[in-house]
């Protein structure tokens, strides 16, 4: 599928930096292609869990272990 739309964000030097060593590293060609992937195909169930973990965290100051 043709991308033809333009999406533009600012980030910092050592953000960019950062962004396109990962891109290289994972093996994509371009820093657009990594970043469709990443912010179009994340995990949610992850996320989800993250964010449960991060809500006890703030909640008791602590991570609860068995639940």
């Amino acid at each position: 599928m043709a991308s033809n739309h333009m999406l533009r964000i600012r980030v910092n030097k050592e953000q960019l930096d950062r962004l396109k060593s990962i891109a290289l590293n994972k093996g994509y060609k371009t820093l657009s292609s990594y970043i469709r992937d990443v912010s179009l195909n994340r995990n949610l169930v992850f996320e989800k869990m993250l964010m449960e973990i991060h809500s006890e965290v703030v909640k008791n100051g602590r991570i609860k272990h068995g639940s």
